[in-house]
């Protein structure tokens, strides 16, 4: 009896490193497509109030930057780069 216990044991344990060493193999970066998708934040496209959120606000930093002497700043470029990066 004490025999048997111990070759289940032993096919138990290789039979679920099997099949872990299977599931990592064909999980097909899995864990690099952790919180990404259709719902997720990052790539919901951005909706119209927020650009214009964004044009505003580079606006007026175009504007201070302007008062202060500095050279105006491409505005379409400046927010096109923060929505891309969030």
């Amino acid at each position: 009896m004490e025999d048997a216990f111990g070759v289940v044991v032993i096919v138990v344990s290789i039979v679920g490193i099997v099949g872990a060493v299977i599931a990592l193999a064909s999980g097909g970066g899995a864990y690099d497509r952790i919180g990404r998708g259709p719902l997720s934040i990052e790539d919901t496209p951005a909706r119209d109030g927020e650009v214009e959120e964004v044009r505003q606000l580079v606006e007026a930093r175009n504007a201070r930057r302007v008062a202060r002497g500095e050279p105006p700043l491409d505005v379409e470029h400046d927010v096109l780069k923060r929505l891309r990066d969030g």
